[in-house]
């Protein structure tokens, strides 16, 4: 499939980085990042629209030192993960889960049960939630280590998720057949795809790559995700039925994809000489015929 790109939209006010982490057909979420601190958001309809403005709303608990959104529902629920503590935390690792409704604000803590941190990446249109915990360290360890292990959160009761062999495991995002994504390590080395289907793992690492991760899938089974060449630059992907191609928005000098809803359509970022950019990436049989980068 090919795509036309656009700018995606940043959050307002003053802030240096707008990050889009996750998507539903009409909401993005995910965080700012800005001298003062990192704050989660959900990008209200037209999000999809780049010929028109979008509403952001800041969505994070209160108290929180650092926040971000990392998935939303076609009801408009979304999680992802915070911090308290005085000196933050890093983009995209939760001291604390959380689940957010943008319909009322209602804010709702999610843990799983006995780990030291936790915080949820994923949640599909039936309320089930995937993330990742750490249960002897606060996580997480490095940039490349988030959590020690994935779960699955479903009917009120967690399930443990762990690739097999692995030294650590993380679950990105579920669609609606219970198909999981993620990533996992196995000897400290470079993070390598995976999908969970049927009780089953299996690699999906971009031919010829040294790894990669998946960070989404939509409800036909689409997963999108990330793999480093080996000159080390980044690139996105898809991923269907067996066969992988290769997303880069050509107006970056990497591309960084973190979600695909089931229109079809892609968010992330992009690398710049001046530093990050969201972009939206829209199937160029959809696309609106101006504003193509």
């Amino acid at each position: 499939m090919q795509y036309a790109f656009y700018p995606g939209a940043n959050f307002p006010g003053q802030f240096i980085t707008t990050v889009p982490l996750g998507a539903s057909n009409t909401q993005i979420v995910g965080d700012t990042q800005g001298p003062n601190g990192i704050h989660a958001y959900i990008q209200m309809a037209p999000a999809f629209l780049p010929l028109g403005p979008s509403k952001f709303v800041t969505a994070e608990p209160p108290g929180s030192t650092d926040s971000y959104l990392s998935a939303v529902n076609r009801y408009g629920v979304a999680v992802g993960g915070y911090c308290t503590f005085s000196t933050g935390c890093d983009p995209e690792v939760g001291q604390q889960g959380y689940i957010y409704s943008s319909k009322n604000g209602r804010i709702t803590k999610i843990s799983y049960p006995g780990a030291n941190s936790s915080t949820a990446y994923g949640i599909n249109n039936k309320g089930e939630i995937v993330g990742g915990f750490c249960t002897y360290i606060v996580c997480p360890v490095d940039i490349f280590t988030l959590a020690n292990h994935g779960y699955l959160y479903s009917n009120g009761t967690f399930v443990q998720l762990d690739f097999p062999g692995s030294q650590l495991t993380e679950a990105f995002a579920i669609n609606d057949a219970g198909v999981i994504v993620g990533d996992y390590q196995i000897n400290s080395t470079s993070p390598h795809a995976f999908i969970y289907q049927n009780g089953g793992y299996t690699n999906i690492d971009y031919p010829g790559t040294n790894g990669g991760f998946a960070s989404a899938i939509n409800n036909s089974g689409v997963v999108a995700g990330v793999f480093h060449d080996l000159s080390g630059g980044i690139h996105g992907y898809l991923y269907e039925a067996g066969r992988f191609t290769q997303i880069d928005d050509p107006a970056g000098l990497g591309t960084a994809l973190s979600a695909i809803n089931d229109n079809q359509y892609l968010v992330g970022s992009i690398n710049t000489r001046s530093g990050t950019a969201p972009f939206i990436g829209i199937p160029q049989h959809q696309a609106p015929s101006i504003r193509a980068k």
